[in-house]
């Protein structure tokens, strides 16, 4: 199976929404909500990373636009760049948004794993250009990781279940947003992202051994965690803004670099 990242294009992308009856069905929808996103800023409004940018190694603040949901959506975009960033160095492999030195230096997956750490990194990809397709962006495209992330598999796993989760909480955050301010079309395209980032953190808890992976009866705040199998882990935050998410992006020690 090839490990090269599936090249983005004008076609594969309008394949991937024509495809989906739901991203068919809302054409009109997404035309109307490129158009806005485009008089915004030009459709580069900063979201998320954003409330706390990262510049010659100090945190300076940085315009977000005026809608939240704009903002998720641009921070989501630098949110996809970060998990193939992590997915590329956990493979051994440089990635366009991550840095050399971040790369694993021996094998920390056995071949199993790697089949799914490399349909993580192209599903993460495949999110990212969609999000790019609707005219969101977002001004960093490198990233750099904590030292020893890469290290170890039990280092790169713990890392991999603490960005998932914020994954998750950021995707939850911008659906309640959407659904708030009646933006159906990315609020149902954020729960699909969000399926599959949950997808991506049972794998890894499986990956790591964890019992069980599947550990919560809900993603989000709904209930809390009890000692009844199925359902003792920690929820998932549910972010209430971009710049929260990616503040906790930041938490962990990702740098954006360029």
């Amino acid at each position: 199976m090839s490990e090269e990242i599936q090249e983005p294009n004008a076609e594969r992308i309008e394949s991937i929404l024509r495809t989906s009856e739901f991203f068919c069905t809302t054409m009109s929808s997404r035309r109307k909500f490129m158009q806005r996103i485009l008089a915004t800023s030009g459709g580069v409004a900063l979201g998320g990373i954003v409330g706390a940018a990262v510049l010659s190694g100090d945190i300076k603040s940085a315009r977000a636009a005026d809608d939240p949901v704009t903002d998720f959506g641009n921070a989501a975009v630098g949110a996809e760049r970060i998990g193939i960033a992590f997915y590329s160095n956990a493979l051994g492999q440089v990635s366009p948004f991550g840095v050399p030195g971040d790369v694993a230096k021996g094998t920390l997956l056995n071949s199993a794993h790697r089949i799914y750490f490399q349909a993580a990194r192209n599903q993460e990809d495949t999110h990212r250009a969609v999000l790019q397709s609707l005219g969101l962006a977002f001004k960093f495209s490198v990233f750099q990781f904590p030292a020893g992330t890469f290290d170890s598999a039990d280092a790169m796993l713990a890392f991999g279940e603490q960005l998932e989760s914020v994954f998750i909480g950021a995707y939850l955050g911008a659906i309640k947003v959407a659904a708030s301010a009646t933006n159906s079309f990315i609020a149902e395209a954020a729960a699909q992202i969000v399926g599959v980032e949950c997808e991506h953190r049972v794998l890894i808890r499986d990956i790591a051994g964890e019992t069980p992976p599947n550990d919560r009866f809900f993603e989000g705040d709904i209930g809390a965690p009890s000692s009844t199998l199925g359902n003792t882990g920690t929820r998932s935050t549910v972010y209430a803004s971009a710049g929260d998410a990616v503040n906790a992006l930041l938490a962990l020690g990702i740098t954006p670099v360029s």
